[in-house]
């Protein structure tokens, strides 16, 4: 018997927008997108946000989960309704990007120590990077890995990619392409 379809929820943090990360993360919807989940793709550079400032007043309301009102406002009802979450960045500075940064910042309000949260999803790590040392990813990988942890979410996978070089390099690389699908295609 066939498990209803997911909701998939896939965030963008490069600035380019056919970048090496962001065709990761088409090849990861587009296996989704084939057995039957819904995916929708945000562009994080589209949005106007500011970061988390710490003020600790979270829920202020029922409705509403930060006291910050900008575009996350429209974003958090997607994140409660996604079953995973997928988080695509270029690696910049052996971490995710600064909006990729912000936005995770920001799910603070919906951490597990409050009654609406988001533990139980799924969560994917997708990243692009021109060093190709696997060295690189390793302050990335441990951020994802304890953020995905602390807020309670199950990590499918991750697909690091290094040595591309140019803004499109991962068109030339089947292999890093069929990665990013074949985790997009074990979402039971």
């Amino acid at each position: 018997m066939r498990k209803r379809p997911l909701n998939v929820l896939i965030f963008l943090g490069s600035p380019r927008e056919d970048g090496n990360s962001t065709r990761l993360a088409f090849a990861f919807a587009d296996a989704a997108s084939r057995n039957g989940h819904a995916v929708q793709s945000l562009r994080l550079s589209a949005l106007e946000f500011a970061p988390c400032d710490g003020c600790g007043d979270c829920w202020p309301t029922a409705a509403r989960p930060c006291v910050l009102r900008d575009d996350l406002e429209a974003v958090y009802p997607l994140l409660r309704k996604a079953d995973v979450l997928v988080f695509a960045t270029p690696l910049h500075f052996y971490a995710w990007s600064t909006p990729l940064k912000k936005l995770t910042d920001r799910l603070y309000c919906l951490s597990p120590q409050f009654k609406r949260n988001l533990k139980g999803k799924t969560s994917v790590l997708l990243a692009a990077a021109a060093d190709d040392r696997p060295a690189a990813f390793a302050g990335l990988k441990a951020t994802y890995r304890l953020v995905a942890d602390y807020m309670g979410w199950k990590r499918l996978g991750e697909v690091l990619v290094g040595g591309l070089d140019a803004p499109d390099a991962v068109s030339r690389n089947g292999r890093a392409l069929a990665r990013a699908d074949a985790l997009g295609a074990r979402l039971a």
